[in-house]
């Protein structure tokens, strides 16, 4: 589609909506952040594949509650003008979700800044305490497309805003795609548009004329 009439945008979280990383604003331990951090540098090391260093990497949270170790969404550091943002896309008719492989109940908070769905890993709860058993999402466009079909949305009418190699799939998938301070080439010739900014109202201004209403 040449022009697609966009009805939902979605937004990766680490690196993009956030500076940083979700799991490093969890409210755990040192100790426990200090795993997870480990994880990930034997991850870079190709000593685990990106599938396995989810799995290790969540099944830490294991025995703990959620509503205890969520972080505070008033206190993540959040691209400037993400509220102004999402509430102008809503009023030009577009659905805005997060679309992340982290875990569901690290994204939920972020709800509080007008996000209508997260799309995200789950990690199963038994009276809200975390268990071993988990979905990861580590294919997002697969994430993207069931929420579609119980949306009612086309995939060509959504635009997807990421910053890393697992966007690539998703901006192939979608109608419109922005590359949003990506630091990969790959991710960046893969979007539509390519934007370096402080300001996430730079996303709004390429995807205005595109919007529903």
């Amino acid at each position: 589609m040449k022009n697609p009439r966009i009805q939902l945008v979605s937004f990766d979280l680490d690196g993009t909506i956030l500076r940083g990383r979700i799991l490093d604003y969890v409210k755990i331990s040192k100790e426990l952040h200090e795993r997870i951090a480990a994880q990930d540098e034997l991850l870079l090391q190709g000593r685990f594949g990106y599938e396995e260093a989810l799995q290790i990497q969540f099944s830490l949270f294991a025995g703990l509650r959620t509503d205890e170790i969520a972080p505070n969404p008033r206190e993540l550091p959040l691209v400037k003008d993400l509220d102004t943002t999402l509430e102008m896309l809503k009023r030009a008719g577009a659905r805005v979700v997060v679309l992340t492989d982290n875990p569901s109940f690290a994204a939920e908070p972020l709800r509080v800044h007008g996000f209508e769905d997260i799309i995200a890993s789950e990690v199963e709860t038994s009276d809200g305490v975390l268990t071993g058993r988990m979905r990861l999402l580590t294919n997002k466009l697969e994430g993207l497309k069931e929420h579609c079909r119980d949306q009612g949305i086309e995939l060509s009418c959504c635009a997807h805003v990421g910053d890393w190699v697992n966007d690539v799939v998703v901006f192939k998938g979608v109608g419109l795609s922005v590359a949003f301070n990506s630091s990969e080439e790959d991710v960046s010739n893969a979007a539509t548009y390519a934007i370096r900014s402080d300001s996430l109202l730079d996303v709004y201004r390429v995807l205005e004329p595109n919007l529903a209403r």
